[in-house]
């Protein structure tokens, strides 16, 4: 995963921040758009959140899909979408 960074998204006429990075499943595949589904409120907590998953060098792929608005093709590595929910 490379370039984690606060997305602003909007998800059933809601505004919020989300997690997007760039994943790439093998060396011969495209660089997808990979989402966690945690929707923050505003940018602050959600930058706070990005700190976290950096700083644990370790990335649990279980908790990630492609964004909300993404269309899946059949050759994409993430083949679910991130349900989102948001964070209090």
């Amino acid at each position: 995963m490379r370039d984690l960074h606060v997305t602003p998204v909007t998800i059933a006429n809601m505004a919020g921040f989300q997690i997007h990075g760039l994943h790439r499943a093998c060396s011969d595949s495209f660089w997808e758009v990979a989402a966690h589904p945690a929707v923050f409120r505003d940018r602050s907590r959600a930058e706070r959140f990005l700190a976290k998953i950096k700083a644990a060098r370790r990335i649990d792929y279980a908790y990630w899909g492609v964004p909300h608005d993404a269309i899946i093709s059949p050759a994409d590595a993430f083949k679910t979408h991130a349900a989102p929910f948001s964070v209090i």
